[in-house]
């Protein structure tokens, strides 16, 4: 989706402490081959600091950033892969309760790690159509401190899981960038890789979540039909036509990207499996950032962005790419012109 005139007004991050793989790796939690081959130096872990504190203090502080007027703010978007608090109970009103205030449209957004990609496209398009004063706020949080995950071995090898709190203002008036364009897209015939053999029904909250071995069983099955590699050609597929799509519309190319920002993982996966089907080199996308704090779910590329706004990595016209990929398969895209980066 092209848009028009919407701005990001400020950011906002929570970065708990960062443990560094090493511990893991002496308390058994991970076999350091493993953590040898990622790449990863540690991962931010936020104890028993529950998610919606973290997204608090992001959302307070990207309000503040953008000098933003609480009144003005037309849109509250939540953005969460597991329960953030008791089940049955929503964060976004803890949220609108203690940072926003107000009357407006609020939700959880739930598109696992591209969560952030579908709450830019819901809240762009719904600005394009309010008043020039309109604004929204979206804020993303997980912890991953739970009994049924090791954060260090769920997503082997190639990703390593932290957390963070994230935040976004978006306006009408110019900002610290433009968001130029926003899009995703869904590879449904990859659907089963997340669920692997497990079943719909109950769900499946009270024994360990292994990804890693939900994938593992959904390439077996595969393997033994079209073969997996037949399965993975409808993804490369569909990332290609959707970066081709999201750069059309913000009006350049891939080589007039600054920098890509994409899912926090492992060398060998960004590299071999991204940014060389795209001719990108390492040096333009933020995986020497990503791989000393892992994986922070729907936070990673808003996290990235503003770690290079607040080091001096970006100027005024640069370009960003946003790349990421969650359940689904779902793949997202937002490109970022740089307008007016902070001191």
């Amino acid at each position: 989706m092209k848009l028009r005139d919407v701005f990001i007004g400020g950011l906002g991050v929570c970065l708990p402490e960062v443990v560094p793989v090493q511990e893991a790796v002496d308390q058994g939690l991970l076999a350091a081959a493993v953590a040898e081959r990622s790449g990863y130096t540690g991962a931010a872990v936020a104890g028993d600091t529950p998610p919606v504190e973290m997204a608090l203090a992001a959302t307070e502080q990207a309000l503040r950033r953008a000098g933003q007027r609480r009144d003005d703010l037309a849109m509250l978007l939540y953005v969460d892969n597991y329960d953030n608090g008791p089940v049955g109970w929503y964060p976004q009103a803890f949220l609108q309760r203690l940072a926003t205030g107000g009357d407006m449209v609020s939700a959880e957004v739930r598109q696992g790690c591209n969560g952030m990609f579908a709450a830019l496209e819901l809240a762009g398009g719904y600005l394009m159509a309010r008043e020039p004063k309109a604004a929204a706020v979206i804020a993303a949080a997980d912890n991953m401190t739970l009994p049924q995950i090791n954060r260090w071995q769920c997503l082997r090898p190639d990703f390593i899981v932290g957390d963070a709190g994230s935040a976004v203002v978006l306006t009408k008036r110019a900002g610290v960038a433009a968001l130029l364009s926003v899009a995703s897209v869904t590879v449904a015939e990859l659907e089963g890789m997340h669920r692997g053999n497990e079943p719909l029904f109950p769900p499946t909250t009270g024994q360990t979540w292994d990804f890693s071995q939900r994938i593992d069983d959904f390439n077996w099955r595969a393997s033994t039909d079209d073969g997996v590699e037949h399965l993975w050609l409808p993804l490369v597929k569909a990332r290609a036509e959707l970066v081709d799509r999201v750069l059309d519309e913000a009006g350049i190319g891939i080589e007039e990207v600054t920098r890509l920002a994409y899912n926090h993982s492992s060398r060998e996966h960004i590299e071999f499996g991204l940014l060389s089907t795209l001719d990108v080199p390492m040096s333009r996308s933020t995986w020497e950032f990503g791989r000393h704090v892992g994986h922070l779910g729907a936070s990673d590329q808003i996290v990235a962005l503003d770690h290079m706004l607040s080091h001096g990595e970006l100027a005024p016209g640069d370009h960003v790419l946003m790349l990421g990929m969650s359940p689904g398969v779902n793949i997202a895209a937002a490109v970022v012109q740089i307008l007016d980066p902070p001191n």
